[in-house]
């Protein structure tokens, strides 16, 4: 059977660290019901910044922290910012999900920004919620560029963000559901989608998330402190870099989605005891590499005597969960190897998508062979069944390679 990640494991992992080192509860118990409506709506801004902060499990205290460091920064003449966030029943100041504009507010330890809207009990893993939902802000706040950052579990490939209450968990494909509806109603491409989760940086996502949004940034590794596969660091990163482009803006200095997810990149440097991988991706170039992929795919399948050196190379390229590979280490790896001219050429072609389709990459000396995308790639057999739900399977031979190589 291969070694899948597991969304299971990711939690009692998570469990276990927090019974070790227990985070402080600070938050007020105070309900904040209020809804208002603020001047800012429908007023036409630089950016506008959604965090989805799906909190209805086990990290809604470190999620409260994300939403607490971005109401830092808040909204200004030039951004909206504005966040969704779910607390199911497990929040401290308020229970179920609620909608936030955010101001500006130095104090940790409570949201001081106000209501837009009361949400109640709502799936935050449910596509149709997403989508509208967000959908709806991106009219309700409009922008010249739309940042969506989404927070909570990630698994690469086979999904992110789970809903306790409704018990959910999104797939791959229930997040492209969700964005094609956001991008509908919202009426524009979304410029930079965020993962403040683990995994999300594989080849299988941006391929499938590619109609949907300019540019990716996510991580190929857990992120989180000290061992944690999830923390809060990820949104101090975020809160530096919207200060720093707030700033940039008042002085008419303009920031295009490329600036700022290249910003998310650099600013994790600051973080490598928390953060271990970061990359931004343009998604125009997702079919490059796919198409790329496929080529090296079958060109390996025509040369079955080099089955045993691929084999080799696989085991030996960086892993960072389960049986999540980096695809720039296997390809440049391949394209020096003693393998056949076919193989090698066609590796070589990978390796020149791979570099124009992460624009900003980085890593620490715990993944040195970091490149900035993973891809599904087990040292045995081939993917699970559900692999083949996603559009990169669908689309390249990568998952028949696989069965053939380690059969």
């Amino acid at each position: 059977m291969v070694n899948q990640v597991s969304l299971n494991t990711q939690k009692n992992y998570l469990i276990t660290s927090q019974n070790q080192l227990t985070k402080p509860e600070t938050q007020d118990a105070t309900p904040v019901d209020e809804v208002v409506t603020v001047p800012e709506e429908n007023q036409h801004k630089k950016w506008l910044v959604l965090l989805y902060s799906a909190g209805d499990n086990n990290l809604y205290s470190y999620l409260f922290d994300d939403l607490d460091e971005l109401e830092k920064v808040g909204s200004d003449e030039n951004t909206h910012m504005v966040s969704i966030a779910d607390q199911g029943n497990y929040g401290k100041q308020w229970k179920q999900a609620k909608t936030f504009y955010l101001y500006p507010d130095p104090n940790l330890g409570k949201i001081n920004s106000p209501v837009i809207e009361n949400l109640g009990k709502v799936n935050t893993a449910d596509p149709e919620f997403m989508g509208i939902k967000i959908g709806e802000l991106i009219k309700k706040f409009p922008a010249d560029y739309v940042a969506v950052i989404i927070s909570d579990h990630g698994a690469g490939w086979e999904g992110a963000v789970e809903d306790d209450t409704h018990n959910k968990f999104m797939s791959l494909n229930d997040i492209k559901q969700a964005l094609a509806k956001a991008v509908e109603i919202g009426g524009k491409k979304i410029d930079i989608l965020g993962w403040d989760a683990c995994l999300m940086a594989m080849a299988e996502v941006g391929y499938e998330l590619k109609d949907f949004a300019k540019y990716m940034v996510a991580s190929e590794q857990l992120e989180g402190a000290d061992g944690w596969p999830y923390g809060s660091i990820f949104g101090k990163t975020l809160a530096d870099v919207l200060k720093v482009a707030q700033q940039m803006m008042l002085i008419n200095v303009d920031v295009e989605p490329r600036d700022l997810a290249t910003m998310m990149v650099k600013a994790a440097a600051n973080f490598t005891h928390s953060i271990r991988t970061l990359s931004a991706v343009d998604l125009e170039k997702a079919n490059l590499v796919a198409e790329k992929t496929n080529a090296l795919a079958q060109a390996i399948m025509n040369n079955p005597q080099d089955f045993k050196t691929v084999k080799s190379i696989i085991s030996n390229t960086e892993r960072f969960y389960g049986t999540f590979r980096d695809l720039g280490h296997f390809a440049k790896q391949l394209s020096q190897a003693n393998v056949s001219d076919q193989v090698k050429q066609a590796a070589a072609e990978l390796v020149n998508a791979l570099n124009e389709y992460v624009i900003k990459e980085f890593h620490t000396n715990a993944h040195p062979n970091a490149t900035g995308v993973s891809v599904e790639m087990p040292t045995w057999g081939g993917p699970s069944s559900s692999y083949q739900d996603t559009s990169f399977a669908k689309d390249t031979l990568w998952d028949e390679m696989l069965k053939k190589v380690n059969s």
